[in-house]
Parts: C-alpha cells; structure tokens; sequence
C-alpha cells in the first residue's frame, strides 16, 4: 500500500534474464523515458543480477531501483537529512524526493537533534563535520529516537570505529559518493 502523497509504482519480476541482449537495452530504454515522463516509482526484480549491471552501464535513474528480490523494494521514507553545505543539501533532497520519498531537513547538529527528538523518521542522513557540533554528538543525542542513522563524511577516518559503534550509526558513506550508493544505503 502506498502512502499519501508517494510516486504511482510499477514492479518488474523478471524471471529470467541470463542473456542480456538488445530487446532487454530497449525495454529498459523505454521504461526510463515513460518512468521520467510520467514520474512513476519502478521496482525491478531479477534474481539472476543480469539488469543490475546493464542498468548501471545505461546510466540508471532515482526513479529506478533493481532487486535481487522483493523483500529490497524500497517503500517511501520519512528521511531526515543533515547537511550545513547548501547545494549539497539541495542536491540530496531533490534526489531523494525524487526517488519518492519525503525529506525533511536540518543544517546545524542543534537542529538536528530538535528534529529528531520531536519526529519518528524512518532514517537520518548525517553529515559529520557540521558549523556547531560533530555529527557523533548529533547522533548520539538522537540514537533514543530508534531512526537508524548513516554517516556521511568526507573525513570518516576522523573517528575510531568505537565512536561508530558508541553513537550507534547503521553505515556510514564517503563523501563524495555516487547517487546509487547513497540510494542502497537506504535499504540497508
């Protein structure tokens, strides 16, 4: 069931797709340009990995994803993102909107707690370095809030692995990282 407000959603089961050949090139062509003209949320299903890896080589889209299997359909999430970097900060949410689910955001860690304490999100997409506080403290603060929280960071390596552990984050991502990565640390 959809919720309120999500992108109409199309789901491929694709059986068997062991050789990947022209036809599956067009089909996946013409499903890109209807799914951005129409705005429609896509699931693909291939056990075999056959269109994982051709939809990577075609460029793949936000309003795509490709499953091993259903149980890594992604539904709509209620995503906090905390990032102080203003284009930065544009580029995730309209990616993640994009990619159907809702975004709200904080740019300070005092923000971020506010936020976090006062909504159940579905997750927290933190920033480490951020103008008032360290991205450890943030998320330490909110961790009561039960949201799982990926880091994200260009300078990971500034904390031991127990503050990892201590303040509880699910992954963690190196800045700058590619869209498809960020979208699979959504499902993880």
């Amino acid at each position: 069931m959809d919720r309120p407000g999500a992108l109409p959603r199309l789901v491929l089961h694709i059986e068997n797709a062991a050789r990947v050949n022209d036809s599956l090139c067009r089909l996946i062509r013409q499903l890109l340009a209807l799914v951005h003209e129409r705005e429609i949320k896509v699931s693909i299903i291939d056990p075999t990995g056959c269109t994982e890896v051709l939809w990577e080589a075609l460029g793949g889209s936000v309003h795509v994803e490709v499953c091993r299997n259903e149980d890594e359909v992604t539904e709509p999430l209620d995503l906090l993102v905390v990032e102080d970097t203003p284009d930065s900060l544009l580029f995730l949410k309209d990616l993640l909107e994009t990619a159907g689910h809702r975004v709200s955001t904080a740019v300070t860690g005092e923000e971020a707690v506010r936020a976090g304490l006062s909504h159940r999100f579905d997750l927290v997409l933190l920033d480490l370095v951020l103008p008032d506080r360290d991205g450890i403290s943030v998320a330490e603060a909110i961790r009561g809030s039960g949201a799982p929280v990926v880091a994200m960071s260009a300078y990971l390596d500034r904390w031991s692995e127990e503050d990892y552990r201590r303040a509880g984050f699910r992954s963690r991502l190196r800045k700058p990282f590619k869209s498809a990565d960020l979208l699979s640390a959504l499902r993880r």
